[in-house]
């Protein structure tokens, strides 16, 4: 698999054209280099300014030269592994592979015993985590519900542990903190045998999510920095919501998204060049009567079919949720 190229033997639903591909990634890099992304964090600014983009410290505002947002992509492995326990577990990506991972992050549960719609636990999180892990289906986890009933400021490292002790899929996470980023990438290199064999074989895939629109906070720029120097995939997924965060028009919400995700791909990128990445994406619409997110609406998938183009289009594998 290529990089910025036009594949002509995909099949299902191809919602953009050869041109529209190639409009998309010339008004992104116009936007990224006119306009540019905010970008929080000192280390992050200070990591692209040596990289050659224009930082304005004072507004957190960096303006990206096209051909290192380009080197970038191409940076970028078209395919890699999501690693298991062990290697039956093991899940290839990229490509015209397909791969399913359990939507999540829910904080209530029906309770299977009683029925009741009550705050997720740690308890439901483990027991959540052992049942997907026996369903050959599904590849990859991801944070099914919350532990709602642990100390809030440390929840992910209750939430790592208890999927830790339920799992030999890949585990997928999002944290907060590089504090606790960094105790969760200590609790998988001590299951690893150590950092090096951590990278070798990454049994987890990090997570950052830039704020549309065009902006990426400290938090995750933390994140994508750290991730990246322990060698570890990263999902960077923007979740636009057209017509609130991002343009009304679906094209405009593609080129917002897609820039704030190339940002986070170009700081991986500058940090650890060939790091594994994973173009990710939960972007929806805003219901104009109900001001919610509507994860079923048409227009969901629209985008989701643009991003899995986008993606072979730039030789990345993607992540679309909600689908």
């Amino acid at each position: 698999m290529g990089k910025f190229i036009h594949e002509t033997d995909i099949t299902g639903y191809n919602i953009l054209s050869n041109d529209d591909l190639d409009a998309l990634h010339e008004a992104t890099l116009q936007l990224m280099e006119d306009y540019g992304l905010q970008m929080h964090g000192k280390e992050a600014l200070d990591i692209l300014a040596g990289a050659g983009c224009e930082v304005d410290y004072e507004n957190d505002r960096v303006k990206f030269p096209r051909n290192l947002v380009n080197d970038a992509i191409e940076k970028c492995p078209a395919e890699f592994t999501l690693c298991g326990r062990t290697p039956d577990k093991d899940t290839l990506i990229g490509g015209k592979k397909v791969a399913y991972k359990n939507f999540g992050t829910g904080v209530f549960i029906f309770d299977p015993y009683t029925g009741e719609l009550r705050e997720s636990t740690k308890e439901d999180l483990g027991n959540v985590a052992r049942f997907i892990d026996a369903i050959p289906e599904i590849d990859v986890f991801s944070i099914a519900v919350t532990a709602g009933d642990v100390n809030q400021k440390v929840r992910s490292l209750h939430e790592a542990e208890v999927v830790f002790n339920n799992l030999t899929k890949n585990f997928a996470h999002d944290l907060e903190g590089v504090k606790n980023t960094q105790r969760f990438i200590d609790m998988a290199a001590a299951i690893q045998g150590g950092y090096d064999k951590l990278r070798e074989r990454p049994i987890v895939a990090m997570g950052a999510c830039p704020n549309s629109p065009l902006e990426i906070n400290e938090n995750e720029t933390s994140i994508i920095i750290l991730s990246a120097r322990h060698g570890l995939p990263i999902d960077i997924l923007s979740m636009g919501l057209c017509g609130a965060t991002t343009p009304a028009t679906l094209a405009g919400t593609l080129v917002c998204t897609n820039a704030e995700i190339l940002g986070g791909i170009v700081l991986a990128q500058i940090v650890n060049p060939g790091n594994k990445i994973l173009y990710g994406s939960s972007t929806t619409i805003m219901d104009m009567k109900t001001a919610q997110s509507p994860v079923g609406a048409p227009e969901h998938a629209m985008c989701s079919a643009a991003v899995g183009q986008l993606g072979h289009y730039y030789g990345i594998p993607t992540n679309v949720g909600g689908t």
